[in-house]
């Protein structure tokens, strides 16, 4: 079980050591692209947010199953998910799209599982 729960608290924390990291990268690397995905959103912009995302949660899940098993990845997603949710409903629906959050939400726990299965082969 303490395997399971350190699983998953380590795909939560890589998700947004990867996401932050990446964004941090962007924000160095491409500062006008940056302040355009903060400043608009775009269809570009707003695909660019989830596949940070997406590597973010396969990294995640990918890690959380090295340290227990495809359970604690599929916490992790869960978790994610019930952080960001809330926050999208609750803080940000209006500025975005439904395509883009139902793809967001969609993806935490499914590319955390996806993660766990890149590990396991």
């Amino acid at each position: 079980m303490g395997r399971i729960i350190a699983g998953a608290v380590v795909g939560v924390v890589a998700w947004f050591v990867v996401a932050l990291g990446i964004a941090f990268v962007l924000g160095k690397v491409a500062p006008d692209l940056d302040a355009a995905l903060k400043a608009h959103a775009t269809v570009t912009a707003l695909a660019e947010r989830l596949m940070i995302s997406f590597a973010g949660s396969l990294i995640g899940g990918y890690l959380a199953v090295l340290i227990a098993n495809s359970r604690a990845a599929l916490i992790a997603g869960v978790l994610l998910l019930l952080f960001w949710g809330t926050y999208h409903v609750m803080v940000i629906w209006h500025q975005f799209p439904v395509w883009y959050h139902l793809t967001f939400f969609v993806s935490l726990p499914l590319l955390a599982m996806a993660g766990a299965r890149l590990a396991r082969r």
